[in-house]
């Protein structure tokens, strides 16, 4: 791994993650906040555990958030932990700004939420492929491939979100963990074909 990132790579870098944050943040704002589906990742575990303790969501999502960029720094280098957290603060200016826009999309359930799994593997991919995580979770996802390279990114990710969406089902009712399945199938499919096609960096 070179120590030293040009800055070419590292502006390449930066406006692939805030791209990818747009897509995700604009999917994930006007499909899956409107719909109320669980998605799993930092925001349905914070939501589950915000229900099954005193503290608040906000506290949870602040933690895990925290947890996910140490173990960003320690697991996956510096370069991947200063784009993470541009890839936060962009996930949040973008899904902001979405959210001050709403915009109703006249389209079906059956469309829609498809279109956002597709929306949402595009820009999960542009940050893995580009130094970056979400400064979700991820990073962990990421972390078992440095370790284990044969465990795809895509595949642990998938693993990790059902288990969150399986848990929180009990919470959040049969409809939305079915809808939330749906989502993180095609989104980590997505995931998936991009990573096997054109890889990630670490």
């Amino acid at each position: 791994m070179k120590s030293q990132v040009s800055t070419r790579e590292a502006a390449g870098d930066l406006l692939f993650v805030i791209l990818g944050n747009g897509i995700s943040a604009f999917a994930y704002s006007w499909v899956l906040v409107r719909l109320n589906i669980i998605s799993g990742g930092v925001t349905a575990t914070s939501m589950i555990a915000g229900r099954l303790t005193p503290l608040s969501v906000t506290f949870w999502t602040n933690a895990i958030t925290l947890v996910c960029l140490g173990a960003s720094l320690m697991f996956l280098g510096r370069r991947n932990f200063l784009n993470s957290i541009v890839s936060s603060l962009s996930y949040m200016g973008w899904f902001s700004l979405a959210q001050a826009v709403p915009v109703h999309l006249p389209l079906p359930v059956w469309v829609s939420l498809p279109l956002a799994g597709v929306c949402v593997g595009i820009g999960y991919f542009l940050c893995i492929a580009h130094h970056a995580s979400t400064a979700g979770l991820d990073v962990f996802a990421l972390v078992i491939h440095a370790k284990w390279d044969r465990f795809p990114v895509a595949a642990s990710l998938r693993v990790i979100n059902l288990l969150i969406l399986s848990i929180g089902a009990w919470q959040f009712g049969l409809h939305s963990f079915l809808l939330g399945l749906v989502f993180i199938i095609i989104y980590t499919q997505t995931l998936s074909l991009l990573e096997k096609r054109f890889g990630v960096a670490l």
